[in-house]
């Protein structure tokens, strides 16, 4: 894709969207479901990983971890759960079988790596599940001060437990892809994504980059940079990114809602003007990709108001609106097979929405903070 090309079709986009686990098992009974479908994870303060059964709409179980879960990534198969804690270890969970399989640290007597962590998912696993990708920035120990390496791009082998590859950035990215940077694997595993103002395209052979899909700068001065985000879509195949984004008029400056579409086989890219710009927390495509869920706002503080919208995909219309009292903080996240709606974020507090009402189903209290996102299985 040229960037003229790519400039005529996703003009003027930004984001709107802001859009996470693994060590000992707790003897519980193992699930039913060779797949796993039907189940929910999410990471607390206190090193574990509950399990939600989305039938029973309620916590079943809990998987002991041996750190605080920092950020997951779910296998494509969607059977293992890689956790990145916050003391810099991965832990590899089986999901059926609700159990650690593996546990290493990436840190040494005198260096301590870091993930940069910020808006969005710098983690990408390759489709066969063994290769993990990250950027590292370590921190070493010396006698008497401590020095910040320069930031690599690294391939950890979760099978031999290391990292097996190690790349350096060019000097002027000294520090790492740019922030709350969100990976993408291609279908083949031959390719990264890396989603930021631009989509840069790397060979994963060779860290090299071999593409750039340019987005159209702000029209502005003072406009955010444009960004096509992608959200975790535990139904999406591998090939297309959905996301909510925004275009700007460069006469009147009036934002636009729409929906934006990445081919990442072909490059080819769409985007569907929904209607007028509001913020949104969360763009989340339901499992026949003919509906979409959001979190919208306006106001701050006490003031601030919040709705559940419900997309028409196929009509590009908003079908309803639901309002509900607005949280300091929160995530929207979706049941796998796309009839329940989660809030979560706020507290230790998790709440069951319908996703046809819009209204709320359950409250529970996990009587823990939260520390990743919700990670949902496709249903089977």
């Amino acid at each position: 894709m040229t960037a003229s090309h790519t400039k005529q079709t996703i003009r003027a986009l930004r984001t709107a969207l802001l859009c996470g686990a693994v060590c000992c098992a707790v003897q519980l009974p193992a699930q039913t479901s060779s797949s796993g479908a039907g189940f929910a994870y999410i990471g607390t303060l206190d090193k574990k990983i509950l399990v939600y059964d989305e039938n029973k709409e309620d916590v079943v179980g809990e998987i002991q971890l041996q750190g605080v879960p920092r950020a997951t990534v779910l296998s494509r198969d969607q059977k293992e759960l890689v956790i990145i804690t916050t003391q810099m270890a991965v832990e590899v969970v089986d999901l059926p079988g609700r159990k650690m399989v593996s546990h290493f640290t990436l840190s040494d007597e005198k260096s301590r790596p870091r993930i940069p962590r910020a808006g969005g998912t710098g983690l990408a696993l390759d489709p066969t599940g063994r290769y993990l990708y990250a950027t590292l920035r370590a921190s070493v120990r010396e006698t008497d001060y401590y020095r910040m390496e320069p930031a690599q791009f690294v391939v950890i082998d979760l099978q031999a437990q290391k990292i097996a590859k190690a790349y350096p950035f060019p000097a002027d990215m000294d520090q790492g892809f740019g922030f709350a940077a969100t990976y993408k694997v291609s279908p083949d595993g031959k390719l990264l994504y890396v989603f930021q103002e631009n989509i840069l395209v790397y060979d994963l052979a060779s860290f090299k980059q071999v593409d750039e899909i340019e987005m159209s700068q702000p029209e502005y001065p003072g406009a955010s940079p444009y960004r096509l985000n992608p959200a975790d879509d535990p139904n999406n195949n591998g090939n297309v990114i959905t996301a909510l984004v925004t275009t700007v008029d460069p006469v009147v400056h009036k934002g636009t809602l729409g929906l934006a579409t990445l081919d990442l086989t072909t490059h080819k890219s769409t985007f569907t003007p929904l209607g007028r710009e509001l913020p949104s927390l969360g763009f989340l495509v339901s499992p026949d990709h003919t509906r979409a869920y959001s979190v919208m706002f306006s106001g701050v503080g006490g003031n601030r108001e919040t709705e559940l919208w419900v997309w028409d995909l196929i009509n590009h219309k908003v079908l309803r609106k639901e309002p509900f009292e607005a949280r300091s903080t929160s995530k929207i996240g979706m049941s796998g097979d796309g009839k329940k709606l989660y809030l979560y974020g706020a507290g230790s507090t998790f709440e069951v929405f319908d996703g046809e009402t819009l209204k709320s189903r359950k409250l529970i209290f996990l009587n823990k903070d939260t520390t990743t996102n919700l990670i949902t299985l496709a249903a089977k």
